[in-house]
């Protein structure tokens, strides 16, 4: 029975990477691989005591393959609670892809060797490899090793995927399935500071920022006015904006802030770094967000945009396609320049105005072990962060904002 198993284990391997090998070829290869086999070492197992590792025991010198090692540590991760149903997918993901690029193996047949070739095969893999129609009908290792030319995810998208799937192997090491981990410490080198995501310069904004254009843009989908301004006026990472709920609009000591924090179903923090309380930007309250957030409530909704639905566990995927194409429209077609850098504006805008760096990380989330400030929300934080919102200039198209009462947002 062991010799068959991994008789079957091999035939499946060679398929994977020879798939245009004949029948003939396959019946030569398997009296070649049972002659040259070892004698299969019996163990006593009881099957009331069998567990997933033991039923993986294979004859000397063969190992499970990868395929079925993942399908337990999913269940392990999701079962003891380890994983957010965000970083399960992002897991599932990023096992998918590793065999969609190398196929199935034995968890020992992954060297190190493997392990670079994997490596050059995610810097290759393209962007939204599933929506775009000129890769309809290729898998995603034909993409890769074909000469066709196209935009590749960026050093971060590969390091993230790296990052997950050494986690996977360091399971696979911990659990005695492999000696060493190939992948410990493989990463990309990140892009030159020319290739980092850019922050928003003043006409930038200027254009971005005009009430009139978004109003226009806004017309199906209130979000699509308000979270631009929320950028631009927290810092705070899309993700967060999206999945705020309108009870998350608050008062401190009579100050109107927002509190990003995971205390509603759906909600998600990058860390716990993340979980904090900023004060809202005097130019909001101007044009209109209180009464917009009290519209809502009135309306029955819970969440502050209640037509935004998740796409694989994130609420940020349609904003984030539509700004995509929204800023290409006003003539910002810089690829670094991105939702993302809204928050980069604002931290750039908190160091020009002398803030400290600390109270900078506390607004934005960063972590910071030198910061002192106490609970979250406490009423010391909000005014050191209130003072320093209106330490930031106002530019031309906020300036506009603060005069334009009459212009509110008519969707509420």
């Amino acid at each position: 029975m062991f010799l068959a198993s991994a008789l079957t284990q091999r035939v499946h391997l060679h398929i994977t990477d020879k798939p245009l090998t004949t029948l003939e070829q396959l019946r030569a290869l398997c009296i070649q691989w049972r002659e040259g086999a070892p004698a299969p070492i019996p163990l006593p197992i009881h099957r009331s005591q069998q567990t997933p590792s033991t039923t993986l025991t294979t004859a000397a010198g063969n190992s499970p393959l990868l395929s079925t090692l993942s399908k337990i540590y999913i269940k392990e991760g999701q079962r003891g609670g380890t994983w957010r149903e965000v970083s399960s997918l992002d897991v599932q993901r990023a096992l998918r892809d590793f065999f969609e690029l190398m196929g199935d193996m034995p968890a020992d047949h992954f060297t190190a060797e493997v392990a670079r070739t994997l490596k050059a095969r995610l810097s290759r893999c393209p962007q939204y490899f599933a929506q775009r129609p000129e890769f309809k009908g290729m898998s995603l290792r034909q993409v890769v090793e074909s000469a066709k030319d196209y935009q590749t995810i960026t050093a971060v998208t590969i390091n993230n995927r790296l990052r997950k799937l050494t986690a996977f192997f360091n399971w696979c090491k911990s659990n005695g399935y492999i000696e060493q981990n190939p992948l410990a410490g493989m990463k990309v080198m990140a892009g030159a500071a020319k290739d980092a995501r850019l922050s928003f310069d003043r006409s930038d904004l200027l254009v971005l920022l005009n009430l009139d254009t978004l109003r226009q843009e806004a017309r199906k989908h209130p979000w699509r006015f308000w979270l631009p301004l929320l950028a631009r006026f927290t810092g705070a990472r899309l993700e967060e904006l999206c999945q705020l709920h309108t009870t998350n609009v608050i008062e401190v000591q009579g100050v109107p802030c927002i509190q990003i924090d995971d205390s509603h179903d759906g909600q998600k923090l990058k860390n716990q770094s993340s979980r904090r309380t900023l004060p809202i930007h005097p130019a909001l309250i101007t044009i209109g967000l209180r009464e917009y957030v009290e519209s809502i409530g009135a309306n029955g909704a819970t969440r502050l945009f209640p037509d935004l639905e998740p796409t694989r566990g994130k609420y940020g995927h349609a904003p984030s396609k539509w700004f995509s194409r929204y800023k290409t429209k006003m003539g910002i077609t810089d690829p670094r320049k991105t939702f993302h850098s809204f928050r980069h504006t604002f931290i750039d805008d908190l160091r020009e105005a002398g803030v400290q760096d600390s109270l900078i990380k506390q607004m934005v989330g960063h972590e910071d072990g030198s910061v002192t400030f106490g609970v979250y929300g406490s009423r010391l934080q909000v005014t050191a962060m209130r003072q320093a919102l209106n330490a930031i200039e106002i530019d031309q198209a906020i300036r506009k904002m603060q005069v334009d009462i009459d212009s509110r947002p008519k969707y509420r």
